[in-house]
């Protein structure tokens, strides 16, 4: 359990109340620019125990709401519940469910970890699905930096973001709208456009109200909407 006097409880107790974006983004940004221990920033990267949620979760919002520019209030859940967070332009306001979900996680997770473990660098890509065998993983992650084509990657990433979509096809979700990062700063921004259409035939049947992709660049936050 967090204790509330430390840096990560403080913040996670102000984003299960109520809070203007703007707050909600300076509460972000100067949790990342405080003071933060090494296993602390270990565990972000590696997505592991109390700091999964503010990686999976909170982060891609912040990057959805910077990209968007988006106006009003935010409220995060930080449990298990549906959905992960709420959005509404004012007090009196509606909210607006917001579930959040992550393509091509494990690839994430285990470039993290491997950040952690050396001091060299690291592959930006893997081109792997989340159901790739630990084998493989074993071996991509051991070539280091490669070439990668576009189509490979447009592929790859484009059957993650599927592979999430049929995840969350569910009536508990109907109404809320859902929210998945991906890793788009693997292609130039125009090369993303040529999947919208695969994508979008590929939420006409779930309960959401809004579709939107964001990518995991904490600069220059883009994205896309496919419902």
């Amino acid at each position: 359990m967090l204790l509330p006097d430390t840096p990560l409880g403080g913040l996670y107790a102000r984003l299960s109340a109520w809070m203007a974006l703007d707050e909600f983004e300076k509460a972000l940004a100067s949790y990342f620019d405080g003071p933060r221990s090494a296993a602390e920033i270990a565990d972000y990267r590696a997505k592991r125990g109390a700091l999964k949620k503010l990686r999976d979760e909170v982060v891609p919002v912040l990057h959805h709401i910077t990209y968007i520019k988006a106006k009003g209030e935010i409220r995060f859940e930080l449990n298990s519940d549906v959905p992960d967070c709420w959005l509404r332009d004012s007090p009196a306001a509606a909210p607006q469910g917001l579930e959040i979900t992550v393509a091509q996680s494990r690839e994430q997770q285990r470039l993290g970890r491997l950040m952690n473990e050396t001091k060299g660098m690291v592959p930006g890509y893997l081109g792997l699905p989340d159901d790739a065998s630990e084998a493989l993983y074993k071996k991509r992650l051991e070539r280091g930096r490669v070439m990668y084509s576009s189509d490979g990657a447009l592929a790859t990433i484009g059957n993650g973001i599927k592979a999430c979509l049929a995840k969350k096809n569910h009536p508990k979700y109907a109404g809320h709208d859902l929210l998945i990062e991906a890793p788009l700063h693997s292609l130039p921004r125009e090369r993303w456009s040529r999947i919208h259409d695969e994508l979008r035939a590929a939420v006409s049947a779930l309960p959401f109200r809004e579709i939107h992709v964001i990518g995991d660049q904490d600069r220059q936050p883009f994205g896309f909407r496919i419902k």
